[in-house]
């Protein structure tokens, strides 16, 4: 950070701080989650980059779209496919627009393993909500979004 802690509003650089402990913590999770199940948070990463692409209404990535997400260069992002694909959480298939494009899907079993990871944990995130009206929800989501694209833009 460049600002001196004290040459800001306190209230400020404690929210800063905070991002960071949360940041912290759910690395903390994240690699104990996976670790139980064998799989690492890079494998962790390119399954949530899945489910997204999912999410938004596509029927997945390809492995070039994929190591750009991660920021792995092309051998690391076979590796890791390959690792994936023989614990059964993607599959690769020819792209249904473009049947010269490879396309890596997540498969149900990877959901499943994931809402088992993660699903006590957006339960207690959806409990901690329900303290908070929805101009209070829609204020942390706002940050939460600017900061996201603030980490983002300091990646490049």
């Amino acid at each position: 950070m460049n600002a001196h802690p004290q040459a800001v509003d306190p209230r400020r650089y404690d929210v800063v701080r905070l991002v960071q402990e949360l940041t912290t913590a759910s690395l903390r999770f994240t690699d104990r989650a996976g670790a139980v199940r064998g799989l690492h948070r890079s494998d962790l990463n390119a399954l949530q980059a899945l489910a997204k692409a999912r999410d938004e209404g596509r029927s997945g990535l390809s492995a070039k779209q994929l190591a750009e997400a991660l920021t792995l260069s092309p051998s690391a992002t076979t590796t890791l496919l390959d690792r994936l694909e023989r614990a059964g959480h993607v599959t690769r298939g020819l792209d249904a627009d473009d049947r010269r494009r490879v396309t890596i899907s997540m498969t149900e079993s990877a959901g499943a393993e994931a809402r088992a990871m993660f699903g006590p944990l957006a339960a207690a995130m959806m409990e901690m909500m329900s303290g908070f009206d929805d101009e209070e929800i829609e204020v942390v989501a706002r940050f939460l979004r600017a900061a996201t694209d603030i980490v983002d833009q300091m990646e490049r």
